[in-house]
């Protein structure tokens, strides 16, 4: 991937994030810029060295996911962690945060592996059909060749209709009142 892939990819990350409530909700408001971008960075790092980015051929969307039984951090992701979440994140959503995501793993299904989509994102007012598709048949792809499903989790409804739109169903709604958003659960079982 060249540097220009990769500041392409952090501006369309960058961009997801702000437009996620979740996000919003818990990262510090002195400097949002700043702390989307701390958050964009950590991810793309993390989720790197998967191999899990892909970027549409026409560059305007860009996609994180990760196989779930390849999905190990260790003690730098960690510590990289702890740093990302001191610079961007509010100190009092620490426990809330960890809580939260302990949950929406556990209310993941009991698959042995999966392809975890972590992040969807387009060029911003500029969504692309083109790279939507091409997104879509990458995934779709990588599903049928490792014979996978697919999970996502979204807090972004018109996100959620493209999801259903293109195959996804939803399997289960939670309402987080202690977020103040809707978090909805999809699948994609394999399909021939």
């Amino acid at each position: 991937m060249e540097k220009s892939d990769r500041d392409i990819i952090i501006s369309i990350v960058s961009n997801a994030f702000e437009q996620n409530p979740r996000v919003q909700a818990i990262m510090k408001k002195r400097n949002p810029a700043r702390s989307i971008r701390l958050m964009t960075e950590y991810a793309y790092e993390l989720v790197g060295k998967f191999d899990g980015i892909y970027l549409s051929e026409d560059k305007t969307t860009v996609l994180f996911y990760y196989r779930n039984s390849q999905y190990r951090r260790g003690l730098i992701d960690y510590l990289k962690y702890g740093k990302m979440f001191l610079k961007a994140i509010k100190p009092s959503q620490l426990f809330p945060t960890l809580k939260r995501e302990k949950y929406i793993k556990s209310l993941r299904p009991d698959y042995d592996d999966y392809i975890y989509v972590w992040i969807l994102g387009s060029v911003q007012d500029k969504t692309s059909i083109r790279g939507l598709a091409d997104i879509r048949n990458h995934l779709f792809g990588l599903s049928k060749k490792l014979q996978l499903p697919i999970l996502i989790e979204t807090t972004v409804e018109k996100v959620l209709k493209l999801y259903t739109y293109v195959g996804f169903d939803i399997y289960h709604k939670w309402d987080d009142r202690e977020a103040g958003i809707n978090v909805w659960f999809l699948k994609r079982e394999v399909k021939e």
